[in-house]
């Protein structure tokens, strides 16, 4: 039992210090319909006259009209983009964990136009914020305005194909990317907004830009025995002012797995010394807690089968409030 007890606390702590740090890399495109997104009121593009009624691949662009496409989209869509729904909902809850079931079928998308060959560019993309994988972009119109055909497809719905699209606001530019059934009928529309100062082509956009909602900022305040304390948390992981850890990541994967139990940091992710520690926000209020772990348990009137480790929040450790 001791064994036991041991090999899954060191799963557990490799699940934590490793899985909530990075996404996992796959290279297989795939999506599911089950995230609650945009439906209402999208738009169903007829075919043109004597089009069949199936998902075709629109025709390669000339190079006149893939140098015009090129110049029209490469300036508006580059850089590192993040579901603006996740954003708004993680926003409004100060909470990663309340906000998952937000994140989406695809959570980011970066796009560097100097990679493109020919008329193609792979996108690396966050698939539900837990694994990371890739698409293509075709610099071919689509069949909306502002649209580039794409090779993403909603595996949930059998025929369907997706396109990028953006719309221009007065501050900012909206990224959306629309998922069309066989029939042509706009299935799913997510819109996405760019991140600013996020490293295109690594899986991290999101996690910046949660950083930059809840966390980034200079912090007073005072420890669990009174004495003041001052910290420093910036977009890019850095910490300064907590002794004995310099860096830190916000856990955003909720997918599934121990430890996925209360919003936490983990400090110094991927060292030996790496740390669990819990938070909350209650406006300019950040509080710090140890997080702990309840052990696998048995389970009553078996011989063998035991629950699994829990997340749980500790005693209270900081009460900073932000500085304005």
């Amino acid at each position: 039992m001791k064994r036991l007890r041991l090999f899954r606390w060191v799963g557990l702590c490799l699940i934590l210090a490793l899985g909530n740090a990075c996404q996992s890399s796959k290279s297989e495109e795939k999506a599911t319909s089950s995230v609650t997104e945009e439906r209402a009121n999208l738009p169903t593009a007829a075919p043109p006259v004597g089009t069949p009624p199936v998902a075709m691949a629109p025709p390669p662009a000339s190079p006149a009209q893939l140098r015009t496409l090129a110049q029209s989209f490469d300036p508006i869509i580059r850089g590192a983009w993040v579901t603006t729904g996740y954003l708004e909902a993680v926003q409004k809850s100060k909470s990663p964990l309340k906000a998952a079931d937000a994140v989406g079928a695809v959570s980011e998308i970066h796009i560097n136009p100097a990679a493109r060959a020919g008329d193609s560019l792979v996108l690396t993309v966050g698939f539900g914020n837990h694994e990371g994988g890739n698409t293509t972009l075709y610099y071919r119109p689509g069949q909306q305005p502002n649209s580039l055909a794409t090779r993403y497809r909603d595996y949930d719905s059998p025929g369907s194909y997706a396109e990028l699209s953006y719309r221009l606001g007065p501050r900012d530019t909206t990224l959306l990317l629309t998922t069309y059934s066989r029939s042509r009928r706009a299935l799913n529309r997510t819109a996405y907004r760019r991140v600013a100062g996020a490293q295109v082509g690594t899986l991290g956009a999101l996690n910046r830009a949660v950083n930059q909602r809840l966390f980034v900022g200079s912090y007073t305040g005072v420890d669990s025995l009174g004495k003041p304390a001052a910290m420093q948390f910036a977009a890019n992981g850095r910490l300064k002012g907590l002794k004995g850890f310099r860096t830190y990541t916000v856990n955003t994967d909720f997918s599934g797995g121990p430890g996925n139990d209360i919003d936490h940091l983990v400090l110094d992710p991927q060292t030996k010394h790496t740390r669990l520690m819990g938070y909350s926000h209650r406006a300019d209020t950040l509080r710090l807690y140890a997080a702990d772990t309840v052990e696998p348990q048995l389970v009553a009137g078996t011989e063998d089968e035991y629950t699994l480790p829990v997340l749980v929040r500790g005693r209270l450790l900081f009460t900073l409030v932000r500085r304005r």
